[in-house]
């Protein structure tokens, strides 16, 4: 056995030489630690309590974190909920597990083609490496691209943290970035062209709460839908945010609601933290939102629970499965959505034993409503920055709780509202105009009555 100290990425690492050169152990800070473990290592062996073993295997490593992941969720303090950290132990099993081979081929000193177990350590975790198991995410597993955009992600924060545990890393993947082009599959269209969320149109959220307010008093759920329709319209909040909203965080006084958490509706829990540091804000009452915001209080003044949107039945929030109807049922009375409910509708179906099961036929905003709210939001003031001076980058990027405008400009920046029949009538008009083109007129009339 011969055991030496080499510098490798600023760090110290020892390497067997008679192993071609492979890494025992993790890196090391200084040249003297590393030294120290090597001296250690050559006694542990010499009295068997070790056996030189190969270098981190990736896929072992991973399973491991994602295992704490999942124990550190528990805490109720911690911001990340079980359904979002779940995402970890399901990539790992789903994709992780097969799409990183087991065993790699390669050549011994002789030239003879052997096969390694094992194959994928950390350090060999690279933009090669990275590009084939995209690939085989694309053609065997048939994985979105935003799923192996997400997987990628986790990947990148793992590898980050056993680097920030001195645990030899190839650097270099931090800088590679996936590429439509180069890893997608090009056949699929739906997996290089994702669905992506609809804003609502302003005309269409006026009428909503013209609507709504009007018959806010014919009965306790249409003012219910008036008070989630404005809360979504005037604050851009997600969704675990507005569910999460507890009535003593409405400043009326300095016209603030703080977010403090989120509820996790899959664990049933309040989690007095956000995702991230910056979603923790304070959300400004508007002007407009104002006499929404005081009337709904009123309403909900002796209800014991604690939130802005209580349930009926007990001291949490409204169940996942009321907000889903209240939302899809105010779209379907005004004319945005068609359901098929699979039991007979009729008047007062939220009442007790009646059915609210139905089907999203056809919607602008099918797939994600809520977010619909929040990108009209983002969209409307990522557009009013470039012409209006009141509006400032930070406070906007503030508004949705993101770190970085960045973050919020590509997100909400490319997006288009979608236009009027008005409209497009204008721009066909505009285009025959500057088309200039002298076409017979009986022509015209054929194409169009085809």
């Amino acid at each position: 056995m011969d055991l030496r100290v080499y510098p490798k990425h600023k760090k110290f690492v020892v390497q067997d030489m008679e192993n071609n050169r492979k890494q025992i152990g993790k890196a090391y800070q200084s040249k003297s630690a590393a030294n120290a473990a090597c001296k250690k290592l050559y006694a542990d062996v010499a009295t068997k309590k070790v056996v030189i073993s190969d270098r981190y295997n990736f896929k072992d490593e991973f399973k491991k974190y994602a295992e704490e992941k999942l124990r550190s969720a528990e805490d109720i303090t911690v911001a990340a909920t079980k359904a979002s950290i779940r995402s970890y132990e399901s990539f790992y099993r789903n994709y992780i597990a097969d799409c990183f081979p087991d065993y790699i081929e390669e050549k011994n000193k002789e030239g003879a083609v052997i096969r390694r177990k094992s194959c994928v350590y950390l350090d060999e975790i690279t933009g090669p490496a990275l590009h084939a198991f995209v690939k085989c995410c694309y053609q065997k597993k048939k994985a979105t691209w935003k799923t192996v955009k997400i997987i990628i992600s986790h990947i990148k924060s793992f590898l980050r943290d056993c680097d920030g545990d001195n645990m030899a890393v190839n650097r270099s993947v931090f800088n590679w970035k996936i590429s439509k082009k180069k890893d997608l599959h090009p056949d699929n269209h739906d997996l290089k062209y994702p669905k992506k969320s609809t804003p609502i149109m302003p005309d269409e959220a006026a009428m909503l709460i013209n609507s709504l307010y009007a018959d806010r008093n014919k009965d306790f759920y249409t003012a219910y839908k008036l008070a989630i329709i404005t809360t979504f319209t005037f604050t851009g909040l997600r969704f675990s945010e507005l569910k999460g909203i507890l009535k003593k965080y409405i400043d009326l006084k300095n016209r603030t609601i703080f977010i403090e958490g989120v509820y996790d509706h899959n664990e049933g829990r309040y989690r007095a933290r956000t995702k991230r540091e910056e979603s923790q804000r304070h959300i400004e009452i508007h002007n407009d939102f104002m006499p929404y915001l005081i009337e709904w209080l009123d309403k909900i003044k002796d209800m014991r629970s604690d939130y802005l949107f209580p349930s009926l039945r007990d001291t949490g929030p409204i169940s996942q499965h009321k907000f889903r109807a209240l939302l899809w049922t105010t779209f379907e009375e005004h004319g945005l959505a068609t359901l098929k409910w699979k039991t007979k509708k009729y008047i007062g179906k939220f009442s007790r034993g009646a059915s609210t099961t139905f089907t999203v036929i056809d919607s602008p905003f099918k797939g994600c409503p809520t977010r619909t709210f929040r990108h009209f939001m983002a969209t409307s003031l990522v557009n009013a920055v470039k012409s209006d001076p009141a509006l400032t980058q930070n406070y906007v990027k503030s508004v949705l709780g993101h770190g970085d405008y960045k973050t919020t400009e590509s997100i909400y920046g490319n997006h288009t509202m979608r236009v009027s029949e008005e409209e497009k009538t204008a721009r066909r008009i505009a285009v025959s105009k500057a088309l200039k083109l002298n076409i017979n007129i009986g022509i015209k009339q054929k194409l169009i009555t085809k």
